[in-house]
């Protein structure tokens, strides 16, 4: 089979009826490609599931196949199915991941950290504060800020990651082709431009209110944690939340005046054991990421690492030059485990030694 086919085979399979209900990954280790799904006879198939096999068999919309195709080209996106190199690692490993994504923008870049930053649609001046400072330290470590292009704390998180020419992932609930709400339909040309839009519903999909709770678990699914910026108790941003300990992802919230309604979501998830954020660093611990120097020429990457001892020390480093016993005080390590630490780390390009046994970040 041509590529063509098979692509017009993963657009099948995601028109087909109940799809949803069947994981792809199992489907795939069951039939091996995607052609032999629809070349199945009917016993292979109910072999599987009766069910899978009936909405198999009454597929014949490959006429809306190929007008998809038409539409995906004509608007500069691209499909990306569940086996394609481009597909995010991440999302694979959920059991409801769905079976094709529709990506529009730049190359995704899935392997460097990714952190979602959510909130309320309707936040404070803290909120949008919080979402935009977090998604720009973030971004400037070259770590991936994906979110979901809401008006509020989303958008706000968008522009922080695009304000230091960061890498960022809008995860939509309508077509790749719709920007939605259409007041960020600046941010979106932006994302495009500089990012990536990426969407599980076929072009022209409208912003239909259902679409949006789903469309979560892909926030989560790509994202290595989820960061709470600002939410009410009733709120999609938990609802990602939820979503995102039910996928092992991990949980941060940022916490908010007690007297504030648009901070009791974020205060309870703290209260229930979410970790708490008060600055980017929070975000490097909790989720073991490491922060590689700039290269010549090149952008900073966050590396998924556990840290350790070095987490520790690089926290205490600063921006000048500290010697070794103040490091081995601040830190509790002891100068011979910090000498050996911050020996290991120089050789890694992390930090940079200066005259008097001196220590300071690259």
């Amino acid at each position: 089979m041509n590529a063509e086919s098979t692509l017009k085979h993963w657009l099948a399979l995601s028109r087909v009826k109940g799809i949803g209900r069947f994981p792809t990954a199992e489907i795939l280790e069951r039939f091996g490609a995607i052609e032999a799904v629809f070349a199945g006879s009917k016993a292979a198939l109910d072999a599987y599931s009766t069910e899978f096999a009936s909405s198999i068999k009454a597929f014949d919309d490959w006429g809306w196949v190929d007008r998809e195709i038409a539409l995906v080209k004509e608007a500069g996106a691209r499909v990306v199915p569940f086996d394609g190199p481009e597909y995010p690692p991440l999302l694979r490993e959920i059991p409801d991941a769905p079976c094709l994504l529709y990506m529009k923008g730049r190359g995704s870049d899935f392997e460097a950290p990714s952190v979602a930053i959510v909130g309320t649609r309707r936040p404070t001046h803290y909120g949008l504060k919080v979402s935009e400072t977090l998604a720009r330290d973030l971004a400037s470590a070259g770590v991936t800020v994906t979110s979901g292009m809401a008006r509020g704390c989303d958008a706000y998180a968008h522009r922080g990651a695009l304000s230091v020419g960061g890498f960022t992932v809008a995860v939509l609930g309508t077509g790749v082709d719709v920007p939605y709400p259409g007041e960020n339909a600046k941010l979106y040309n932006e994302i495009i431009d500089k990012g990536l839009v990426v969407s599980e519903y076929p072009m022209g999909t409208p912003p239909v209110g259902y679409n949006f709770p789903k469309r979560n678990r892909i926030i989560s699914g790509v994202s290595d944690g989820v960061v709470v910026a600002e939410a009410p108790l009733r709120s999609g941003a938990l609802m990602t939340a939820r979503l995102s300990l039910d996928y092992n992802r991990e949980v941060l919230a940022v916490p908010g005046q007690i007297t504030s309604g648009r901070s009791a979501g974020t205060n309870r998830l703290i209260k229930e054991g979410a970790a708490i954020v008060t600055s980017v660093d929070d975000i490097f611990e909790a989720l073991s990421i490491t922060i590689a120097p700039k290269e010549e020429g090149g952008p900073q990457k966050g590396k998924r690492e556990i840290a350790g001892d070095e987490l520790l020390v690089w926290k205490a480093l600063r921006d000048e030059a500290l010697h070794i016993d103040e490091i081995a005080g601040i830190t509790d390590l002891g100068a011979a485990k910090a000498s050996a630490l911050l020996m290991q780390m120089e050789l890694k390009g992390l930090v940079r030694q200066e005259a008097g046994k001196r220590f300071s970040k690259r």
